[in-house]
């Protein structure tokens, strides 16, 4: 039990995250009451997306079918929890799949709630969140390891703060499904899956040696597997090399997976369990680890205190975007200017429509974010904006959220490319669509970088089109301003909601 600040130190409610893996799906599902958070259930199930993909990177149906009917199953325990309480993420295997988009419709309706796929960095940054509120403030730098189904994250953290952090594209999964999937077990196969990973490591094992830390860690399901099957052998649940020497010589000596029984080592973990290890073993080895703890915390509580927002610390979506402004020396001033008249454009809307109170998070996001690219060069510096938004990592962000935002970044001026827009999540598409042309008439509007804001203008929307309107005098005397928002009506001709001016020859 965990004790919270005295932000949620009135509130009773529930929360619940969820860990689509490339093994096992996860949730777990918390009460927040009288300033304390408590675990009150768990839920896993080894659903093996990863073995779903066939040789064309697509999810087969069988793994998808037992995928859906998991989550149909985790529905029906968190149906009656907001959906702002509930944070559901992607992993690996999501992120590789062709037809991940597809597949995605399709779980969010069995689920209920929607899901973001992560990049591994952000995987990485969310499991040493977790850890790391599993442990005493000790103030010690910390190595934590997470051997998943697809790939393995390895950061370097002090406290609650992540240092260094890197996503390998090797797991329990993907290493017995390349190397063992036939399901025999050879010392030659053991090595060649060794040498595989040794390759992956190699680029930044040195890196990571040279920070030195006090305490190594290891979560998830592989390493917990090693670690109750060392506890069973050696009487001590310490994972260490000669340990595992010892796991991989039963392993061989079992001759397949079929035949493999290692004490300590649940049924549904064995077929997998081959892959995890060898994983485990090179990177402890190429890390020059001793001695590694196995932690209970991972993935899914990161993403309960990322819910939380824990300590009612500032967003860390927020923390992402302010971070990558600065990174990148954006006018905090211009951000903030063209921001208000952006919110101020969407308020004129959002009392008859109604449109998801994101999308203002996401005005004063992309106003803080949109000039980004012009410590790369002024021409077409909004197409640098949309690149360098799309491809940082920000923490918090999934990647349909960070899409939106970079779509936002990218098309803010000249003309928009409507095939990549279409590629957005389809049930979004409608709402940006208006979002967008509001937040390029406020770069329009600020485009003079004054603070002084003539705000006799407004817009309306019939559902088909927005209307920008202002008097008689205003478009006499903002001539350029006027001149800009001709060109916006040509550029924004072919959008599913075009725009209209009501000039003064039409408001007489």
């Amino acid at each position: 039990m965990l004790k919270l600040s005295s932000f949620w130190r009135n509130r009773t409610e529930e929360i619940a995250a969820i860990d689509l893996g490339s093994n096992s799906f996860h949730m777990i599902i918390a009460k927040i009451s009288n300033g304390q958070l408590s675990i009150i259930d768990r839920l896993r199930e080894p659903v093996r997306l990863g073995y779903g993909l066939d040789t064309d990177g697509r999810l087969d149906d069988l793994s998808q079918k037992r995928a859906l009917d998991c989550l149909t199953r985790f529905q029906q325990r968190i149906q009656y929890i907001p959906a702002n309480r509930v944070r559901a993420v992607g992993t690996r295997t999501l992120r590789q799949a062709k037809n991940a988009e597809e597949f995605l419709l399709r779980a969010e309706k069995a689920l209920g709630n929607k899901i973001h796929v992560i990049s591994g960095v952000e995987e990485a940054r969310l499991v040493y969140h977790g850890v790391a509120f599993g442990l005493e403030d000790d103030n010690q730098k910390r190595l934590v390891i997470d051997i998943g189904g697809g790939s393995t994250e390895i950061i370097i953290g002090q406290d609650y703060n992540p240092l260094s952090m890197e996503s390998l594209g090797m797991g329990c999964v993907s290493i017995t499904r390349k190397f063992f999937e036939a399901g025999d077990i050879t010392p030659a196969l053991v090595k060649r899956a060794d040498v595989f990973c040794r390759q992956k490591l190699e680029p930044f094992q040195q890196r990571f040696r040279q920070q030195s830390w006090q305490r190594a860690i290891g979560c998830s399901g592989s390493i917990k597997a090693v670690s109750g099957a060392l506890e069973q052998l050696n009487g001590h649940p310490a994972v260490t090399l000669e340990g595992m020497e010892k796991l991989i010589a039963q392993c061989i000596e079992a001759k397949s997976i079929d035949s493999l029984k290692i004490a300590g080592v649940g049924s549904d973990r064995m077929p997998v369990f081959i892959g995890g290890l060898i994983v485990l073993n090179a990177t402890m080895k190429a890390l020059k680890i001793a001695s590694l703890e196995a932690s209970p915390w991972a993935l899914r509580e990161g993403l309960l205190f990322d819910l939380l927002g824990h300590d009612s610390i500032s967003d860390m979506k927020e923390r992402s975007v302010t971070e990558l402004g600065k990174r990148f020396h954006a006018d905090v001033l211009h951000a903030e200017r063209t921001s208000r008249v952006a919110l101020q454009l969407f308020d004129n809307i959002q009392d008859e429509h109604k449109f998801d109170d994101n999308w203002q998070r996401n005005l004063a996001w992309a106003s803080m974010l949109h000039e980004v690219g012009l410590d790369i060069n002024h021409d077409g510096y909004h197409r640098h904006g949309g690149y360098i938004v799309e491809n940082c990592h920000m923490a918090g962000f999934g990647f349909d959220e960070q899409s939106i935002l970079a779509c936002l970044v990218q098309f803010h001026r000249k003309k928009p490319d409507w095939a990549k827009i279409e590629q957005l999540p389809a049930e979004q598409l409608n709402e940006f669509y208006v979002v967008l042309q509001i937040f390029r008439l406020a770069c329009i509007l600020t485009r003079a970088r004054s603070d002084l804001q003539d705000i006799s203008w407004s817009i309306s929307f019939n559902g088909k089109q927005l209307r920008f309107c202002a008097p008689p005098a205003w478009w006499n005397e903002q001539t350029l301003a006027a001149a800009d928002l001709e060109s916006e009506v040509k550029y924004m001709k072919k959008s599913p909601v075009p725009l209209s001016l009501n000039r003064p020859e039409e408001a007489e």
